[in-house]
């Protein structure tokens, strides 16, 4: 089978499994809670302060309704000077940002940015770049994988390995589905803006060695909230595996 018509079908049969997930948790009620597995993780570094960011918040909405994309909004907290102090924004954002600033040898960093995948930097204004992005972190090659799973009560991840040569580090965070802010200063005074799996925490779990098969115990999402955990490679910032679940 042709490498093009083989990354089609792989994407198709995902696609099908992903949305018999989610046909399996609405016929089990509307307060199960939806985890899906081996995803595109995309990081939006927005600020309520930032007037250029809008039309990327927006962007990012519109990939959270994606089940193959863990689409995550990290505010960053360098534009509250203007006049208006971001709700959301977290310093640990900013040096996340600055980290993939580093990984990528860049000089500065700006809003909005979107870092897909731990791989590619591009503005987040631009559904186009956005996709091409996305769809080239789709084709590289997957060293390891986390899948989650709920048991009487309980909820963890699984993190397997096939090969890895360089250290990792996984990381989970915890998320607001949607959140409403009027902003009442600043570049956007006067506008309502919708935000969407916005971050509220943000923490390394630990280490990781290849090879190893590791269990975390993960925190059962409340309705509205999300939890991700992902695998990322320490020398070049690439992510190795992402997953989520939402309640």
């Amino acid at each position: 089978m042709a490498s093009r018509d083989r990354v089609g079908y792989v994407g198709v049969m995902k696609k099908l499994l992903q949305t018999l997930t989610v046909l399996s948790a609405t016929l089990l009620g509307s307060n199960a809670a939806l985890a899906v597995d081996d995803v595109v993780l995309v990081e939006l570094f927005t600020s309520q302060g930032c007037s250029s960011c809008p039309p990327a918040d927006a962007n990012l909405g519109r990939l959270t309704q994606r089940e193959d994309v863990l689409a995550l909004s990290l505010h960053v907290d360098y534009w509250d000077y203007l006049g208006w102090r971001d709700t959301f924004a977290r310093r640990e954002h900013t040096q996340r940002q600055m980290s993939y600033r580093d990984y990528m040898g860049a000089r500065v960093i700006y809003t909005p940015q979107m870092v897909v995948h731990g791989r590619f930097d591009v503005p987040g204004y631009n559904p186009d770049a956005i996709t091409e992005a996305i769809g080239s972190a789709y084709r590289l090659t997957r060293s390891a994988n986390i899948s989650i799973t709920q048991k009487t009560g309980m909820l963890k991840a699984l993190i397997s390995s096939a090969s890895m040569d360089d250290p990792a580090t996984i990381w989970m965070a915890s998320f607001a589905k949607e959140a409403q802010v009027q902003i009442e200063r600043g570049e956007n005074t006067g506008r309502t803006i919708t935000y969407h799996n916005v971050v509220d925490k943000l923490m390394r779990v630990g280490q990781w060695s290849a090879g190893e098969t590791q269990e975390i115990m993960l925190p059962q999402p409340e309705p509205g909230e999300g939890v991700a955990i992902w695998l990322q490679n320490d020398a070049t910032g690439e992510i190795l595996t992402a997953s989520y679940i939402t309640d």
